[in-house]
């Protein structure tokens, strides 16, 4: 099948979503919500009272289960670089029947690395994300969250097919192709969802929104056009399918939710919002480096080029992904442990892609001499640019869901170092492991070591240590579960009312003067139409009325007459600098309310 074919399909199809998604499900308008409302909810009948439909539900079950997976993932794939320095190391394994083949293991760490960790955690961050930029909550949640066990179910089917004689040889899409339209199916009510609670909310569609929904509609693709497959051993639609999947479906996702803690957690706006476009668009209308491990062996010059091309410029989105995320966090890194992990995950975007890409040029019709790293790099990719990213947002966005903090500031700390050292040593180490075995295993220096009587060993004691150092991914994910885990029911409480809603008044009246801090704090946005009663004749308010003698004769106004009776509490300076936890905990000894982001807490210990 022709890849021009393949990639305009793709193509019109997102172009046909973002016309859904600005119009609000299209031209059924109002039908369309009242019929995917109805099948999200009493559609199906006795199954939509299974679980509560309160807000936060659906994100709080999927990083539930995208832990679980996360855990499991990391350890076969653990399993897997230590067999390759140790074959026998599983071979007691053997008398209970379980002794897969090298293919086999591949197929069951893609299946449940890609579609279950990884696509699990980012999910449930798309959900909460969702949330907070609409009206506090999806338009249905108890659904989204009943979805979440059958998605599992389907994973670890997929896990089970892996270890049988079903599986093919098409990198990453291993299984029958009957098993992605089986997930695609469970993806199209979840694609559904993000697009009804959008068309409800009534506000503009913000970037990390377009990220998601975009990235569902390029999942949606690759289940449908996977079935293509059953005709017969393709790789350029193999090749196409590894593309879209790290670069429209996982690497969206990511970007998405990187585009939302970040500034969320920093309580900043994005540094550039032309540069979020420009990594919006690119990111879809290119193909992504990621996936150096898809190959096809011949290829026509004309096409060799066009590909070649649109791979080095997806470059362009990912180096202006990295400006912007790492401009907007600007020397705040160390105020979040959710932003440090995203922002790691953000910067290793760029020596992993530009490895890649070099991978991905040499894989497309040429002689592929970079195989030998392709598969370190996808590793590379997923666990370190990918599940840093998850991670992150486990970290920033789970609290929000459960209404309460992590229960560990030390298995946080914990967790993040486990996961960068891990990452960081199987990177350097493999690396080492793989340019030494290909060198060795080159005709002309086995034909001169066999000549002069030299037997090279290989790097086997260096692969040893790549997997002990990625072993340090599985434990972060443990730690990450355990913290999740406990916190969601003893760790401290947000507000009395969690998970709290993000939401932006659309009117508001005004009289007199006031104060840009006082519009913000009353709920105000971009978009918040504000009526003047008074003090314009035009309609205007203008910075100059408002004067700081104002706002601090409207402040001083504000303040309670008790306060007089009780000694205030000291207040330190660097509030900035400060954790989530201890700015809590000093809101308390101050007497103030301890609900909001921390940029919200500032501003109440700082009036």
């Amino acid at each position: 099948m022709e890849i021009r074919t393949l990639f305009i399909s793709y193509v019109i199809w997102l172009f046909f979503v973002r016309y859904l998604t600005i119009t609000g499900l299209g031209p059924f308008g109002s039908f369309a919500r009242d019929i995917s409302s109805f099948m999200l909810g009493k559609g199906l009948g006795p199954a939509a009272d299974l679980m509560e439909d309160q807000a936060g539900g659906a994100a709080k079950t999927w990083f539930a289960h995208g832990i679980f997976w996360f855990i499991i993932a990391a350890t076969l794939s653990f399993l897997q670089m230590w067999t390759t320095y140790e074959p026998n190391a599983l071979h007691s394994l053997g008398a209970i029947g379980y002794s897969p083949s090298a293919a086999e293991t591949t197929a069951a760490i893609h299946v449940v690395t890609a579609f279950g960790a990884l696509s699990m955690m980012l999910m449930a961050a798309g959900f909460a994300t969702q949330g907070r930029l609409t009206n506090g909550r999806m338009a249905n949640e108890a659904t989204t969250a009943l979805i979440a066990f059958a998605w599992s179910a389907v994973v670890a089917a997929g896990l089970i097919l892996a270890h049988t004689d079903l599986i093919g040889t098409s990198s990453w899409f291993e299984l029958p192709p009957v098993y992605y339209i089986l997930l695609t199916f469970l993806a199209l009510p979840l694609f559904v969802n993000h697009l009804l609670t959008m068309a409800n909310s009534g506000t503009p569609v913000m970037i990390p929104q377009w990220f998601i929904v975009m990235g569902y509609a390029a999942f949606i693709w690759l289940g449908v056009v996977s079935m293509f497959l059953l005709t017969g051993e393709n790789h350029t639609l193999s090749w196409l399918l590894v593309k879209v999947m790290f670069g429209g479906w996982l690497l969206s996702q990511a970007l998405g939710i990187a585009h939302h803690v970040i500034p969320s957690a920093l309580g900043v706006p994005l540094w550039s919002r032309s540069l979020a476009t420009l990594t919006l668009f690119g990111t879809f209308l290119t193909f992504s480096p990621l996936g150096a491990v898809a190959s096809v062996p011949s290829m026509g010059a004309f096409m060799q080029a066009m590909v070649a091309i649109l791979l080095s410029l997806s470059l362009v989105p990912l180096i202006a992904t990295v400006v912007n995320l790492t401009k907007t966090a600007s020397g705040r890194v160390m105020e979040s442990y959710g932003v440090k992990f995203t922002i790691l995950g953000v910067i290793l975007l760029i020596p992993i892609s530009f490895g890649s890409l070099f991978a991905s040029v040499s894989a497309f019709g040429g002689a592929n001499e970079l195989s030998h790293i392709a598969s370190t790099l996808d590793t590379l990719a997923l666990w370190g640019v990918i599940g840093m990213i998850a991670l992150g947002s486990a970290h920033s966005l789970f609290p929000q869901v459960t209404g309460r903090d992590l229960f560990s500031c030390a298995k946080t700390k914990m967790t993040f170092w486990f996961a960068t050292i891990g990452v960081v040593g199987f990177g350097t180490s493999q690396f080492i492991a793989d340019y030494v075995n290909h060198s060795l295993s080159a005709t002309d220096v086995s034909l001169a070591l066999e000549e002069a009587g030299v037997s090279a060993a290989g790097a086997g004691e260096v692969q040893a240590f790549a997997a002990i150092m990625f072993y340090g991914v599985a434990l972060a994910g443990i730690f990450a579960a355990q913290n999740m885990l406990q916190g969601s029911f003893r760790g401290t409480l947000l507000s009395d009312n969690a998970p709290a809603a993000n939401v932006t008044t659309a009117q508001m009246a005004i009289g007199g003067t006031t104060s840009i801090r006082s519009l913000l704090a009353a709920g105000a946005g971009v978009d918040t139409v504000l009526t003047v009663d008074g003090g314009s004749t035009e309609g205007r308010i203008s910075l100059a009325d408002i004067s700081p003698a104002d706002e601090v004769a409207e402040e001083e106004d504000a303040q309670p007459e008790e306060e007089d009776e009780e000694p205030a509490a000291e207040i330190p300076a660097n509030l900035s600098k400060m954790l989530k936890g201890e700015l809590v905990e000093l809101a308390k000894a101050a007497g103030v309310s301890t609900s909001g982001t921390k940029s919200d807490l500032i501003e109440r210990l700082s009036a």
